[in-house]
């Protein structure tokens, strides 16, 4: 369990310093104005999501494989 908790740790990691990459094109991710906030960045984190959910559910497979 203890690294199933550090891999999505990790991944949830990794998602947030990726995310500002992976948010979209560089005309989307601009603001209009200072004033506005800059969502991109969260859809970028949210998107990777499912990668994160996949790289677990890996790690639980291979680890009750190994156990049979």
């Amino acid at each position: 369990m203890k690294r199933v908790l550090r891999a999505s740790v990790l991944a949830f990691a990794a998602g947030l310093l990726v995310a500002p990459v992976a948010s979209g094109c560089p005309s989307c991710a601009a603001t209009s104005s200072p004033k506005e906030p800059n969502v991109w960045p969260i859809v970028g984190a949210f998107m990777l999501v499912p990668w994160a959910l996949a790289a677990g559910a890996a790690v639980i497979v291979r680890r009750n494989s190994r156990s049979a």
